[in-house]
């Protein structure tokens, strides 16, 4: 793996924890707001490692899995900017000096684009999922105990989405984001861990299917 395939995947990792941790409520204040600028400085750090693919968008003919891959980047690249946008305007802290105001209408696009945001990177998480899966296809003994872990996990994070009724957030059917204080912060990390995975292995069977369904057409 060269250099800045290194760098990329080590700022993916970090931004991928970061933004996980940040769906605690057991972070302090002050503590959220500067691990919210650390995941913005990582995301402005891997939107300039990867403007090539911004510059390639109106380039090249567009396969029904370039075009999912392309929404769903898109979508999140403007999910995270409303996310950026908002975490200024709630700021009790780091930004509290500017006094912008907009607190409430921040605190409904802080709700709304954070959720948006976790669903889309892990679906943006999935879609960059083969090469590892790959890996694991040549050490068959491995193969089947990742496939039965993927989809133990995946499962555990479809109840996890109705047990916390996230769409709730998604669709902002609810104004407040309600934590269970009898969890511990290992437990809910876990969880929302286990929440990702149910929408990565939903793009990560999508795209497959897509590749599939085009290379019968062409057939």
């Amino acid at each position: 793996m060269k250099y800045k395939q290194v760098v990329k995947l080590i700022i993916d990792i970090a931004m991928y924890l970061i933004f996980v941790a940040l769906m605690q409520e057991h972070l302090w204040d002050g503590l959220h707001e500067w691990l919210g600028i650390a995941l913005f400085t990582l995301f402005i750090v891997h939107t300039i490692l990867n403007f090539r693919w911004y510059q390639s968008l109106f380039k090249g003919k567009y396969t029904p899995t370039r075009t999912t891959s392309a929404v769903i980047n898109i979508a999140l690249f403007a999910a995270m900017l409303c996310c950026m946008v908002s975490s200024v305007l709630v700021s009790g802290k780091v930004f509290a000096f500017l006094n912008l105001g907009g607190a409430r209408i921040g605190r409904t696009l802080h709700l709304v684009s954070t959720a948006w945001v976790f669903v889309l990177m892990s679906l943006h998480l999935g879609l960059h999922l083969a090469p590892f899966a790959n890996k694991l296809k040549k050490h068959r003994q491995f193969l089947w105990a990742g496939r039965i872990i993927a989809v133990l996990l995946a499962a555990y994070g479809v109840y996890v989405f109705v047990d916390r009724a996230f769409y709730e957030e998604l669709f902002y059917l609810t104004e407040f984001k309600f934590f269970d204080t009898d969890k511990s912060a290992a437990l809910y990390f876990f969880e929302t861990i286990a929440m990702s995975a149910a929408f990565a292995t939903l793009s990560y069977y999508g795209k497959k299917l897509l590749q599939m369904k085009s290379r019968q057409t062409k057939i």
